[in-house]
């Protein structure tokens, strides 16, 4: 029989992160040390499923409550928030979808949710849930070290770091205030010309405080000058970088390829296989960018289970930049002062999950 419960705590935590670190293809973003980042920052209510059978750990399914009355005036429970993906993890164990099913229908009523998104590499066996396949995630096998990988760079991108070099941009690795400050006054420019509010720089210290062992912020620095940031996460044999951002009017140094080869070194260097370099849309730039580098692209599967009433809407999925109002909040917020947007930007944060 299988049971699915939400569960708190730290003796669930142990029995969680457990289970993730005996499992393939675990995300760093289902650790259980997130249900303390999104509650202490955002305030989010969480529910993090585990699902047992005959006593045993089966399953984890990690929900995060949005409630967005700018997002189609509804509450979502989405697997998780500002993260590229990490769902549904049974790490092989054929189990019973209805309980599951059941247990998340129930939840949508309970929180009055318009749907549940589930986003994974693994796709989850149900023929309730509807799919989306636009999104991938690209990957980097750094077991075979990193002179074999240099030769996979395309030439175009190994001239890029050597430009780098010759340039005189400098890269530091470290997770101090300083580190979190320099990052994030870059990341924060940089979402705000992408017309897209920041995460609070809350967020990001709540980051490194959890997971204290497992993360470090690359800089790279231009005559003294911070242009570059990258936030990396590791968990079992992956490293990888869920944010990255340079300041544009030093693009033409290439900085951005150097801290991506400085990754790369450090995490094949370090023992890990996999170099995650997160998520793209076919058809984008940052797609082609990453191909460049040899990175594989992995499938994502973005699952959904809908309410009763919004299962006709279920192809109708909010993209803001498709809102008529787009180009008009686009204009505005590239033209408000950084102190402004990134104010705004910590409430507007909360309801924009598609991140």
């Amino acid at each position: 029989m299988i049971n699915v419960d939400v569960v708190n705590g730290d003796e669930a935590k142990e029995e969680w992160n457990r289970f993730l670190s005996e499992s393939e293809n675990a995300s760093f973003a289902s650790l259980f040390d997130w249900k303390a980042v999104y509650e202490e920052v955002f305030g989010f209510k969480t529910f993090y499923l585990l699902i047992k059978g005959n006593k045993k750990v089966r399953g984890i399914l990690p929900l995060i409550l949005i409630k967005s009355p700018l997002i189609g005036k509804g509450s979502f429970l989405i697997s998780t928030p500002y993260i590229t993906q990490s769902g549904i993890c049974l790490n092989g164990f054929n189990v019973d979808p209805t309980p599951v099913i059941d247990r998340l229908s129930q939840l949508i009523k309970d929180c009055g949710a318009r749907y549940v998104e589930i986003r994974q590499i693994i796709p989850f066996m149900s023929d309730t849930l509807f799919t989306r396949k636009d999104n991938f995630t690209f990957q980097i096998d750094l077991s075979k070290g990193a002179e074999k990988l240099w030769e996979g760079f395309t030439p175009k991108v190994r001239n890029q770091i050597r430009k780098a070099q010759k340039s005189g941009i400098e890269i530091v690795t470290g997770k101090d205030k300083y580190f979190i400050d320099s990052f994030y006054h870059v990341f924060s420019k940089r979402m705000k010309e992408l017309s897209f509010p920041a995460y609070p720089k809350k967020y990001i210290e709540s980051i490194i405080k959890n997971f204290n062992n497992n993360s470090r912020i690359i800089l790279a620095r231009y005559k003294g000058k911070v242009i570059g940031g990258m936030l990396l996460i590791s968990f079992s044999d992956t490293l990888s970088n869920p944010y990255a951002a340079t300041l544009v009017e030093y693009n033409s140094l290439c900085p951005n390829n150097l801290m991506y080869w400085e990754a790369i070194q450090q995490g094949a260097r370090d023992g890990f296989s996999v170099f995650d370099m997160g998520r793209s849309q076919a058809g984008r730039g940052t797609y082609e960018f990453k191909k460049q580098w040899g990175a594989e692209p992995v499938q994502l599967y973005y699952q959904y289970l809908f309410a009763e009433d919004e299962k006709e809407n279920r192809e109708k999925f909010f993209n803001l930049e498709e809102s008529p109002l787009f180009n008009i909040y686009s204009f505005v917020w590239r033209r408000l002062p950084t102190t402004v947007t990134n104010l705004i930007g910590n409430y507007l944060v909360k309801q924009l999950y598609t991140a």
